[in-house]
Order: structure tokens, then sequence, then C-alpha cells
């Protein structure tokens, strides 16, 4: 297991000695990031999800423009 080594001036961060990576540790912190990637996610799939109704719209439309067409 890895050693950390405080950094000075912050205590939410460490650095861990064997990878040289410096970590936060803070866990609130990590959990609200993890619900703004949910909500980002969920906003990003709803985002496609309107966008494929609306080009669905526009070729429900185009069709019945042709069908008026036609009829006439």
């Amino acid at each position: 297991m890895s050693d950390f080594i405080s950094i000075n001036n912050n205590e939410d961060l460490v650095r861990d000695s064997h990878s040289k990576a410096i970590l936060n540790t803070n866990k609130d912190a990590l959990d609200a990031w993890k619900k703004r990637k949910v909500k980002t996610n969920q906003i990003e799939t709803h985002e496609l999800e309107i966008n494929n109704i609306r080009n669905e719209l526009d070729e429900m439309k185009n069709m019945l423009k042709e069908i008026i067409q036609r009829i006439k």
C-alpha cells in the first residue's frame, strides 16, 4: 500500500509517495462531482432524445407535405 504525504496549505490534498500523484481526499467533493457528472450525463441523454424527436417530427412533416402534394 502506498504512503501518503500531506500537501502544505491544503488538508484535502495528499501526494502518493510511490506514484507521486496528488490525490484529493475530500469525500464530500468527490460525491458532489459524481452527482454533477450524473446530471450532466442525464442532460446530454435528454438533449439527444429531443433532437431525435425533432428529426422524426421533421420527417413526418415532410411525408405529410408529400402526401398532400400527391392528392392535389
